[in-house]
């Protein structure tokens, strides 16, 4: 006979479980929203406001990332309540701070190699699709980690009690 296992917190057992196809499907959906922020940002600083590489990619980022987490963890993984600093914001701050770093990098690279050879407005458009790129590049592989962070179990210790 198998120990009993413990049961899931109320606000777990009330989660649906959509699948992985689900979750893609709705993580998606909110990735297209904090994109539409993020890119729109980007070409507003980088273009009209002629702001550096690195101010707009940082700002766009920051647009794109707040909307991003919170539709992510409210909506595509369904989590309520107050999250945890260590096992949800560190790794997801992990996860985009390290896309923010290509980004930055990459947007910077392009507008130093296009800076010369092409219009503004050329620069000004592959320096943005360079941006979105990165952001492409990892949408998968942070939906992976994001689906691991917040569709993985509670622990144990504040699970509730097994009902007899």
């Amino acid at each position: 006979m198998q120990p009993p296992q413990p049961a899931l917190p109320a606000a777990d057992r009330q989660r649906p479980r959509w699948g992985l196809r689900g979750y893609f499907v709705r993580y998606a959906t909110g990735s297209v929203v904090a994109t539409v922020c993020s890119q729109a940002a980007f070409l507003l600083l980088y273009g009209p406001l002629h702001a550096s590489p690195t101010t707009a990619t940082v700002l766009g980022w920051l647009a794109g990332a707040v909307p991003n987490y919170w539709l992510n963890r409210a909506w595509t993984w369904q989590r309520r309540g107050r999250p945890s600093v260590s096992r949800e914001v560190m790794p997801y701050l992990a996860i985009v701070l390290t896309t923010l770093l290509l980004a930055t990098i990459a947007t910077n690279v392009a507008d130093t190699v296009l800076a010369e050879r092409v219009s503004d407005g050329v620069r000004i458009g592959l320096v943005s699709a360079t941006f979105l790129a990165v952001y492409g590049f990892v949408f998968m592989l942070k939906f992976l980690l994001l689906d691991r962070l917040f569709r993985s179990p509670r622990s144990p210790s504040r699970a509730e009690p097994v009902a007899p």
